[in-house]
């Protein structure tokens, strides 16, 4: 059975902010990559959320890194993936 995928607030805004900086800097192309690539790991989160390293830097979740520029940090049960952040890793990690 799939699990579920549920964003939190503080995860769709960091989203956003990544969206923006993206349409800034990025081809049409890039941004499309970057969303498949997203998709991607999404998908793989849900299969096996268990795999992924605990994070470091938030204690008690999970962190996947999406690509050298962005992390993803979740929670999960036996029914949902709690999406809690998408972190851009050129931010200071004391903010997270």
């Amino acid at each position: 059975m799939a699990l579920e995928i549920v964003w939190t607030e503080e995860a769709s805004e960091g989203l956003d902010e990544i969206i923006t900086y993206l349409e800034r800097k990025w081809t049409q192309r890039e941004i499309k990559k970057f969303f498949v690539r997203l998709e991607d790991c999404l998908e793989k989160i849900c299969r096996a959320p268990h795999q992924p390293k605990d994070s470091l830097r938030k204690p008690g979740t999970k962190e996947y890194q999406h690509s050298p520029h962005t992390t993803i940090f979740y929670t999960y049960d036996d029914k949902v993936v709690n999406i809690l952040r998408i972190w851009t890793n050129m931010k200071n990690p004391s903010s997270i």
